[in-house]
């Protein structure tokens, strides 16, 4: 067996540690899938608005700690202003959600023509 200088066993060692450091997350989820599971369990409008405040501090503090807003909230937040009869909201944030997340941009458009579609009719 071959006797290895005690230098490289600690760079090693070193490189095996090194791949195990803390990582920054991406996003920061909050109070989510609680606030989520309150509103599946009772669809009330209280706990809606409770939601609605859940998406929007989930993006000030995203922004405030330099991570991206997780993927789909700005959608789900203009969906929540779009079922207020805030139409002006909600389409800034699907334009939000697409820019941020281009892949959703199927998605989106669809939301959007739907929208369109039940404006039109009488």
């Amino acid at each position: 067996m071959r006797n290895y200088p005690p230098i490289l066993l600690i760079l090693l060692a070193i490189c095996c540690l090194a791949g195990c450091a803390a990582q920054k997350p991406m996003y920061s989820w909050g109070d989510y899938s609680s606030s989520l599971y309150k509103l599946k369990k009772n669809p009330c409008d209280e706990n809606l608005m409770k939601h609605k405040q859940v998406l929007l501090k989930i993006m000030e503090d995203s922004k405030k700690n330099g991570l991206h807003v997780p993927p789909g909230v700005y959608c789900e937040c203009g969906y929540i202003f779009m079922k207020e009869g805030k139409t002006d909201e909600a389409l800034a944030y699907f334009d939000l959600e697409e820019k941020t997340y281009p892949e959703s941009a199927v998605f989106i458009q669809r939301l959007k023509a739907q929208y369109k579609k039940t404006k039109e009719q009488p």
